[in-house]
């Protein structure tokens, strides 16, 4: 190992940790502004309700702990769940003055997983996984007491690790495009519906939208170049991954300018810092000039001691983290039944490690949406005159221009993008569409939300830019269904209009009072 790798290694190593850090408080911060309502006493979804069901399902002791790893066993008041969201800002907040990282990894990872686990739906993104997972492999390239060039330079293995969670990342979004079955993305139109049917898009999303089909086709394209780019180039020699970082940086600029997805391009882009490593592994050490003898006994005494305890994690993370990728796998020629009984094997492990949420797949845009249906909450007094709810950041009033709210992820907009999917019936939701969706378990959460706005209107206040009835109770609610479409240059000079809407279906009205 030279002298100027191992600066160099300490450096990224520095800049990453710091960052991290800085993420880990805008994910805290965003959660916790949202706990009281998503998961406290009175919040769409109690955490002391999955709690109890958690322990009358396991019996409770251990095994409810292992069903559930979350510090909400001890306390699950509203003051208690804020208070675990300040604790992981505070160490995010010590990670970036580089105290003690090590220790503030833990805690960040700790903190975040005991919130996510009672966030049930709301915090089953695929981001919260990347950051835990995120936390978890930095413990191998963390120093013990404190940041800087005097600190141990983290081992080779230890930043393999990382550069291997990146390519994961990156590569398993790619391939789960293909094998979903998805033919948008073979034919490369997947971009042409994706500007206005993203979960929360923004108004540069809008002007994507009107891009013509070749640069829409161009876009798809690029996104595989560049999910595969980084995968294939991230253990290359130095100048390969200057290009992967390259690709990384404008994937994830082109993702975040025009939709918001929280802090995932950020955490993306913090992973992609590794790509400038001078040297971060020993697969290429034979590709690359030989330091002196001198230097190589200065700067790596003791190092197969060193690399002993990371490189025995990563004989056992490597295979385990592609355990929950590999049934995407199960169709594919050749490699589709050793795929399948390589998950078999590694199934109890696996299955053992799924409530830590710390060895994840990643298969992000897998499948794309072709319609966007939106829900529109109205109240009225009389039955008779009707007014909308306004969503602070989701698709409502067409004159309305999307949003940029990331890093801040608004919870509770994300899962109404849920509601209604998938948006590419051939007939528009009605009755009985409506009934099966608003039923399903996992959508329990709308049900006590339509409940909290007619009998504790308080409670569900911060989630609307507009309230027509100033935070009091309605006599009855109404819901419609909308499909909602990007207007064109034309219409939004002529108009001012983002969006055009139709409306699908509406719902009979409904009140506490039946």
């Amino acid at each position: 190992m030279d002298v100027s790798a191992t600066r160099d290694g300490c450096l990224v190593r520095d800049l990453f940790l710091r960052a991290f850090g800085l993420v880990a408080v805008l994910a805290f911060w965003s959660l916790g502004r949202q706990l009281v309502l998503l998961v406290g006493a009175d919040g769409l979804l109690p955490a002391a309700d999955l709690l109890d069901a958690v322990a009358r399902r396991t019996g409770g002791g251990l095994a409810a702990w292992h069903a559930l790893p979350t510090l909400a066993w001890f306390d699950v008041s509203d003051g208690a769940l804020v208070g675990l969201a300040w604790a992981g800002a505070a160490a995010g907040v010590l990670l970036a003055l580089g105290v003690l990282p090590r220790l503030m990894l833990l805690a960040i990872w700790t903190m975040y997983l005991s919130l996510v686990s009672v966030g049930s739906t709301f915090t089953s993104f695929q981001w919260d996984n990347l950051l835990l997972e995120t936390a978890f492999f930095a413990l191998f390239v963390a120093p013990d007491l404190r940041l800087g060039r005097r600190a141990r330079a983290p081992s080779r293995t230890g930043r393999l690790l990382v550069l291997w969670l990146l390519v994961r990342l990156h590569v398993e979004s790619g391939a789960s495009k293909l094998l979903s079955g998805d033919p948008s993305w073979w034919d490369l139109s997947a971009m042409a519906s994706y500007w206005e049917t993203a979960p929360i898009p923004t108004a540069l999303g809008w002007w994507a939208h009107q891009l013509p089909a070749w640069m829409q086709q161009g876009c798809s394209l690029f996104t595989f170049v560049a999910e595969f780019g980084v995968g294939l180039l991230a253990f290359g020699r130095r100048r390969a991954r200057l290009v992967a970082f390259a690709l990384l940086v404008a994937l994830q600029l082109g993702i975040g300018l025009t939709a918001n997805y929280g802090f995932f391009n950020l955490l993306s882009l913090l992973l992609g810092v590794w790509l400038l490593d001078a040297r971060p592994g020993v697969l290429w050490r034979a590709w690359e000039p030989e330091p002196s003898r001198a230097a190589s006994a200065s700067a790596g005494r003791g190092g197969w001691r060193r690399e002993a305890p990371a490189l025995a994690a990563a004989l056992l993370l490597v295979p385990l983290s592609t355990a929950p990728f590999l049934p995407w796998l199960a169709d594919v020629p050749v490699i589709g039944v050793p795929a399948v009984i390589a998950a078999d094997v590694m199934s109890p492990a696996s299955d053992a490690l799924a409530p830590f949420r710390t060895l994840n797949a990643y298969h992000l845009f897998a499948s794309m949406t072709r319609r966007r249906h939106e829900i529109v909450i109205q109240g009225s007094d009389d039955g008779e005159t009707w007014e909308d709810y306004e969503f602070a950041d989701k698709p409502g009033d067409p004159l309305r221009a999307p949003p940029f709210v990331a890093p801040h992820q608004p919870r509770v907009d994300f899962q109404l993008w849920f509601l209604l999917l998938p948006a590419d019936v051939s007939l528009a939701p009605d009755a009985i569409y409506f009934r099966e969706r608003l039923s399903r378990p996992s959508n329990a959460w709308f049900s006590n939300l339509l409940e909290r706005m007619l009998a504790a209107p308080e409670v569900t206040a911060p989630l609307f830019v507009h309230d027509p009835f100033d935070g009091r109770a309605p006599k009855w609610l109404r819901l419609q269904a909308w499909a909602y479409t990007f207007t064109d240059r034309e219409t939004r000079a002529r108009t001012g209009a983002w969006w055009e809407r139709e409306l699908l279906h509406e719902s009979a009205p409904m009140s506490l009072r039946r």
